[in-house]
């Protein structure tokens, strides 16, 4: 089977999300059916984009050219990374997400972008975050971090 597969990343991808998906599903049937609605959506998503990149390794193969690792962006990214989980808490969802976003495109985009594009994706990504954050605090009504440092405020 493995042979009529030209995309075998993608395939054996494929195959690993959709059983961590079906792990999921399975998790979050112990989960309060209000409290459940959230991660069976994901893991549906999930599922369905398996499934479209298990047939589409069939049909497609994907060449990388000249795939190069940073060995500089990868710990400045782990680091932000856990920067964004240290100050998630103290200075609440909205800051910390906000700064390591940015942080993030900045590292990503390097030296190869021009300072227009990566303003626009500051933007754009900023008011992406705005919204999930409203949307799961107004509609869904989750609760999230609202900082340790501006609760006396």
């Amino acid at each position: 089977m493995l042979k009529l597969v030209k995309d075998k990343v993608s395939f054996i991808s494929g195959i690993f999300f959709v059983i961590l998906s079906l792990i999921l599903f399975y998790e979050a049937s112990t989960l309060s059916p209000f409290g459940a609605v959230f991660p069976y959506a994901m893991t549906t998503i999930l599922i369905i984009l398996s499934i479209i990149l298990i047939v589409r390794s069939f049909k497609i193969e994907i060449k990388v050219i000249n795939q190069t690792i940073s060995f500089v962006k990868i710990p400045l990214l782990t680091v932000v990374f856990f920067m964004w989980i240290y100050f998630l808490e103290r200075a609440g969802f909205i800051i910390s997400s906000l700064i390591s976003f940015n942080l993030i495109v900045l590292i990503n985009s390097g030296l190869n972008l021009s300072f227009k594009k990566i303003f626009i994706y500051m933007i754009l990504g900023s008011g992406f975050i705005l919204l999930l954050y409203f949307g799961f605090k107004n509609l869904l009504l989750v609760p999230l971090p609202e900082g340790l440092w501006f609760r006396d405020l």
